[in-house]
């Protein structure tokens, strides 16, 4: 479920548009600023802590549902004794439920409360440019094998002329 998340799903272009704007005033930018992108990257981030905060219960059905299928054959002569593991795990499990919750969410805030844009797989504005251009040069024809194509712009002007 958490790879089905499109991180920008909930982002229009007016929202982008509204970031840079409030972040940089009225003077225009070449790039994206820093402020805006971390705003734009908080939002996507909070939205994944409904989701992870679901796996996590999703996790404990599971072991709940092993818990009380995992049952030996020497089991199953003794079923107090049976019964009395399985209450135990699953009151272990119980336990366990809200601290992981409470971890779950301590992670997502730590992740909001700072973004590391010097990490070595953020591509960032210069990186982004750089990347951008070495593309854009392994994409250009040679001169010589360039196409004589002509827009019908073209021809409009020099018969009209």
């Amino acid at each position: 479920q958490l790879s089905a998340i499109n991180p920008v799903e909930f982002l229009s272009v007016n929202d982008i548009r509204t970031a840079i704007r409030n972040a940089t005033g009225t003077r225009q930018t070449l790039f994206v600023p820093e402020v805006s992108f971390e705003l734009l990257a908080k939002q996507q981030i909070a939205r994944l802590e409904e989701p992870a905060l679901r796996c996590c219960h999703q996790v404990y059905d599971e072991m709940i549902r092993i818990v009380s299928q995992s049952q030996p054959k020497e089991m199953k002569r003794f079923t107090n004794l049976r019964d009395r593991v399985v209450d135990v795990a699953s009151n272990l499990l119980t336990q366990a439920l809200e601290p992981t919750k409470k971890m779950v969410t301590d992670l997502i805030q730590i992740e909001l409360a700072y973004i590391n844009t010097s990490h070595p797989d953020f591509i960032g504005g210069s990186r982004a440019v750089a990347q951008l251009m070495e593309r854009r040069q392994d994409k250009q024809v040679k001169p010589e094998e360039t196409p004589k194509v002509f827009p019908a712009s073209f021809f409009v002007f020099v018969f009209d002329a």
